[in-house]
């Protein structure tokens, strides 16, 4: 199933989980991520690619607005645009 998003949305999303929630301590020889609303926002170690999850289900766009989703089933991938909502909406 191919999954559409909007990419400058979910830059928005990943820029709102950076600046506004709560900084989760980086293991030895990873990046900081960052958690609101349930989903996490990190960085590859190359600076070019983030990623948005919520445990189950994770988006990761890549350079030139390329974009790949990982997810199980239906439910986890509705179950991830319902918190990605949930940043959009958050302190709107």
């Amino acid at each position: 199933m191919k999954n559409s998003i909007d990419i400058y949305e979910a830059l928005k999303v990943f820029n709102k989980i950076t600046d506004m929630g709560e900084k989760i301590p980086a293991e030895v020889g990873s990046t900081s991520s960052y958690q609101l609303c349930g989903l996490n926002a990190e960085t590859g170690f190359d600076g070019y690619t983030i990623t948005l999850s919520d445990g189950r289900t994770s988006l990761t766009i890549f350079f030139h607005n390329k974009y790949q989703f990982d997810y199980p089933d239906n439910a986890s991938f509705e179950n991830f645009m319902a918190r990605f909502k949930d940043v959009i909406k958050f302190a709107a």
